[in-house]
């Protein structure tokens, strides 16, 4: 299953991940069609670029001729399109092995890690690009300056974001695989930490040259058992470095050091210490890759921050921005990073939890993550197809942030309670910010209308 003429079928076409590939595939000369729950952006875009898409699963959907159904990760197994397309023995190929298959005809860059992959992977396509290389790449998310998030080029270096939460990523084997981070999520599928850090071990296994990440504890622990790597780090004493970081606002400032050599000054569209280290491995790639300093300066200093990575909303006497982070880890690190560039401002964050067991497993860590924030608001857990657990509640996270925080913490009952008790409560200079892998972006996107037209009508 490699791009060229063929017809497929994508369960699940319009996540991220998935909507990516179909387009390469598109792209590439294959007929592509797919399904999904309900319509996304993703979807419409597919649509245009001549893909077939329907709302809703049915077997019919699973036609004569078809060369391989490819399903995401998200898709149960007793699903009806699944379960057509094996009757009908159509072969059946989870995303990241159809992906694997993808890649193979050319350079492979795979980067993984539990969190910055998108961002990483992003700046990793602009340097190449910047360079002239054209390089292929399958991003997951929406990244305005590549042009989408995925592109088929001519060149033969080819980018990929590579998903850990199915454990399918040790199957995969990458020239260059870039781990940013090891941390904590998807124990459904790992079951615990160490379950977690042999998964990713797993991937380096069958990958040649590495880029690690060596500021993080576990990276750094895999760096002793894979000898061919390039380190990235600020604290550690690492082949790709940074010092001197200075951030203002929206920008972030710091000096890139090669293999001892400081090389220059970079300013990055992008703030805070963990965007730094994300551009580190990014620029650990370009070195695998072939690239020289000045080419990786200029791509880091072109590179634009992909959808829902720190995304400015409004910027009008109110600072909006809606942010992907769901986990700890990353929201403690974006609300440094505000902390960062805004010192002076009262930080309003705005708390979509994803996955009741997410949730669950999380526990007072979450109350943790917020004790930069002034004012918290937790929206409804977004299940994303699971079962409430019981003790799992809205309630429950705010209790958590209350215990662990000074800030001041309100829970919603409802989505449709946020807007109105945002506008009533956020005054001139806050800086508000919206976190989730969810919806909550549709409720940061209306409450930014809202003051736009609220300050339209005060003019």
């Amino acid at each position: 299953m490699i791009v060229g003429n063929g017809r497929y079928h994508f369960i699940g076409i319009g996540g991220s991940g998935m909507s990516a590939l179909a387009a390469i595939m598109l792209a590439g000369g294959a007929t592509v069609s797919g399904s999904d729950l309900r319509d996304t952006e993703e979807s419409e875009v597919l649509r245009k670029a001549g893909a077939r898409v329907t709302v809703g699963h049915d077997e019919a959907n699973i036609s004569d001729g078809l060369d391989g159904v490819i399903v995401s990760s998200a898709v149960a197994s007793d699903n009806v399109e699944v379960q057509s397309a094996m009757k009908q023995q159509v072969p059946v190929v989870r995303r990241l092995h159809a992906l694997g298959r993808m890649w193979q005809a050319g350079r492979s860059l795979g980067i993984t890690g539990t969190h910055g992959k998108t961002t990483t992977s992003a700046m990793l396509a602009t340097i190449l690009r910047q360079a002239g290389e054209d390089p292929s790449f399958v991003i997951g998310a929406r990244c305005p300056h590549l042009g989408g998030n995925a592109y088929l080029g001519r060149g033969d270096l080819f980018v990929a974001e590579v998903d850990e939460s199915d454990g399918v990523l040790v199957d995969l084997s990458a020239d260059v695989a870039v781990v940013t981070n090891i941390g904590c999520d998807h124990l459904s599928t790992y079951g615990s930490i160490d379950g977690i850090v042999r998964g990713f071990s797993g991937f380096l296994d069958q990958c040649g040259l590495a880029v690690l990440n060596v500021d993080d504890d576990r990276v750094a622990d895999l760096s002793k058992r894979f000898p061919r790597h390039i380190s990235t780090g600020i604290d550690a004493d690492a082949n790709v470095r940074a010092t001197d970081i200075v951030q203002q606002e929206f920008d972030t400032w710091f000096n890139l050091w090669i293999y001892g050599e400081c090389c220059g000054n970079v300013r990055l569209r992008a703030p805070g210490v963990h965007n730094v280290r994300n551009a580190l491995c990014a620029a650990g790639g370009a070195v695998a890759a072939g690239l020289n300093a000045r080419q990786i300066i200029e791509g880091l200093e072109v590179f634009r921050r992909p959808r829902r990575r720190f995304q400015l909303l409004e910027q009008n006497g109110i600072i909006v921005v809606d942010d992907y982070a769901h986990l700890p880890e990353e929201v403690s690190a974006t609300l440094d990073a505000v902390r960062g560039g805004w010192p002076t401002r009262r930080v309003v964050a705005v708390f979509q939890p994803h996955r009741y067991s997410r949730t669950a497993w999380m526990g007072d860590a979450i109350g943790c993550a917020f004790q930069r924030a002034d004012l918290v608001v937790v929206a409804p857990i977004y299940a994303a197809g699971e079962d409430p657990i019981p003790g799992v509640t809205t309630q429950w996270v705010a209790d958590a942030i209350r215990h662990e925080t000074n800030a001041e913490t309100y829970s919603m009952g409802s989505a449709d309670e946020i807007v109105p008790f945002l506008e009533t409560t956020i005054r001139r200079g806050d800086f508000l910010i919206s976190f989730g892998a969810g919806d909550i972006s549709r409720v940061t996107e209306q409450l930014s209308a809202d003051l736009e037209e609220a300050l339209f009508c005060a003019a």
